[in-house]
């Protein structure tokens, strides 16, 4: 049973819950505070009333501890979940977020006080833009989620947060097939590293991400059954990289290989065996497609940074990398591809992504569609 101390106008409540493995016992305590004006016969009951519900609610979280502060609780996401279940480059994002954005505000703040409303009052006072802010609340959540898990608190208050709205309506930037043809016209004429070009043009005839494409090895291109295997992603965190899983399971996959693309891939191959020539054994990664001049592992955001130089001045300059991912895409769209077929060459976890990322194409695929059946009927 619990035991209730009055300490001045408050009670002290706590509630034994046993003992631990060391044989000592262990105690849950919290104070009540009655409200003001309350007669003392009345704060007594409502103190015990108090204590009623603390001690039923201790005993069916026996670890419950939202007296922790939140920055305890992420200590022990950060130490004990995030390195098991988190791919290296997730907890690097992760911790980047919290040590910048969250633990300056809410670090010293005991998990109990944090609620939706002060949750709410937090992610609108961040002066980023609304997708920053929706990946740092997803940190919040899962750190939240994690201490629910583990009975150190009853609940999340990630419920129901009010997140800055992305008011730009901004398509994602795409070409449309006579912009693609003069893309690669000008990826033929204007001066440009050739190996970069390469891997621009995989990038838009594949709509593989990024760090897919930078991890393909030889070994994953078949130029007989003409496909080309994808089975590792190029982790790049904080200058260093290292093969790793795909984004997802469903981004394991196969995709085919036309012959325009294995001829981009003949080439590589005949540019990298002339830089092997030179280099010998200090070429780092002969095994690798797509490497720097002396072997090692392609940097992500040098290729970036390269292709912007690439673009500038052009009516493609708001090209990205990635970009090119949604190029591909929506070209196959607008073709007719069926999406189930392009959210499995994609690598979606499902089609329900795929539908929502593209949806404005599918909008103006199903017009053409209607149309299409109208004119066949007139």
């Amino acid at each position: 049973m619990a035991t209730i101390t009055k300490r001045g106008d408050a009670f002290r409540i706590k509630v034994s819950l046993g003992y631990d493995e060391n044989k000592k016992q262990i105690v849950k305590s919290t104070t009540f505070v009655p409200p003001k004006g309350t007669t003392p016969k009345k704060a007594q009951k409502l103190a015990e009333e108090y204590a009623f519900e603390f001690e039923r609610h201790c005993k069916g979280y026996t670890q419950l501890n939202e007296n922790m502060r939140f920055s305890e609780l992420a200590d022990w996401y950060f130490e004990n979940y995030a390195p098991v279940e988190l791919k290296e480059g997730t907890v690097y994002n992760y911790k980047s977020a919290y040590n910048n954005h969250i633990k300056p505000v809410l670090g010293n703040v005991r998990v109990k006080d944090i609620n939706t409303p002060r949750l709410t009052q937090f992610v609108q006072s961040l002066k980023l833009q609304p997708e920053t802010v929706r990946k740092i609340y997803v940190v919040l959540q899962s750190i939240f989620h994690r201490g629910v898990e583990q009975g150190f608190i009853r609940d999340t208050p990630c419920r129901n947060v009010i997140l800055p709205k992305n008011r730009s309506k901004k398509k994602k930037p795409v070409l449309d097939e006579e912009q693609t043809s003069r893309f690669m016209k000008l990826i033929e004429e204007k001066k440009c590293d050739p190996d970069i070009k390469r891997i621009i043009k995989v990038l838009l005839y594949t709509g593989m991400r990024c760090g897919e494409c930078l991890a393909l090895s030889w070994n994953d291109i078949n130029f007989e059954e003409m496909t080309i295997s994808i089975e590792h992603n190029l982790a790049d965190v904080a200058g260093k990289h290292w093969l790793t899983t795909p984004k997802t399971e469903s981004s394991i996959r196969t995709i085919g290989m036309s012959q325009a693309l294995a001829d981009i891939f003949r080439e590589q191959k005949k540019y990298q065996e002339q830089l092997i020539e030179a280099l010998g054994d200090d070429f780092s990664h002969p095994e690798m497609v797509f490497t720097s001049a002396n072997g090692n592992y392609r940097d992500r955001s040098s290729l970036g940074t390269s292709l912007k130089r690439f673009l500038r001045g052009t009516e493609f300059d708001f090209l990205t990398l990635h970009s090119l991912r949604h190029c591909n895409a929506t070209l196959l769209l607008n073709s007719g591809v069926d999406l189930k077929v392009v959210s499995d060459h994609l690598g979606h976890c499902d089609i329900g992504v795929t539908a929502n990322i593209y949806a404005d194409v599918l909008k103006s695929t199903k017009a053409k569609v209607a149309d299409l059946v109208s004119l066949k009927l007139a």
